[in-house]
């Protein structure tokens, strides 16, 4: 089968496929269409020939490159626990506040880790250990570690995010419901 004719035929179930796996249109369609100019390129260089299984088989592996890339980024994005100063030495009241909410919520956080995943995030955060390091120290999958952090910076998200509407809610209390200019 021609790569023009698989493509009109398949290319918005291949689309519908890559996006289950990824849960996001923009970049299920973008995997898609690497997929497709990968199969092709492997029918130009005669390596295989194109079929509807090396599509969805590229397009697969293609997906799970981009969860790993996502993961990484996700784990890697949260500040290092050392740029949490308790006291900015410039005396900015707001952001002494800001940095004592971060805090607070990574404690609350940390408090509703189970321990396997706490123990990861301590290792990766505080003590700035690589995945590959976390999983040979604890004897787990560098999968596992990953896991593990995503939950980890969930839980982190989530409790940050309450206690930004937990304060959010006390200043329209304190001001009787209007926003300060």
């Amino acid at each position: 089968m021609k790569l023009t004719e698989l493509y009109r035929q398949r290319h918005k179930a291949l689309e519908r496929y890559v996006r289950r796996l990824l849960g996001n249109g923009d970049d299920a369609a973008d995997v898609s269409q690497e997929a497709f100019l990968r199969a092709y390129a492997a029918e130009l260089g005669h390596a295989t020939p194109m079929s509807e299984a090396l599509l969805y088989t590229v397009a697969r592996n293609l997906a799970l490159t981009e969860l790993r890339k996502r993961t990484y980024r996700a784990t890697d994005a949260m500040e290092d626990m050392s740029d949490l100063q308790l006291h900015d030495p410039r005396g900015n009241p707001e952001a002494d506040l800001e940095r004592q909410q971060m805090i607070a919520a990574i404690e609350m956080a940390m408090s509703r880790m189970a321990p396997k995943c706490l123990e990861v995030f301590r290792l990766r955060k505080i003590e700035d250990a690589s995945h590959a390091s976390i999983a040979k120290q604890l004897d787990i999958s560098t999968k596992t570690v990953e896991r593990h952090m995503t939950r980890a910076l969930q839980l982190c998200h989530e409790s940050l995010l309450e206690k930004t509407a937990k304060t959010s809610t006390r200043s329209l209390a304190v001001t009787g419901g209007r926003q300060r200019e």
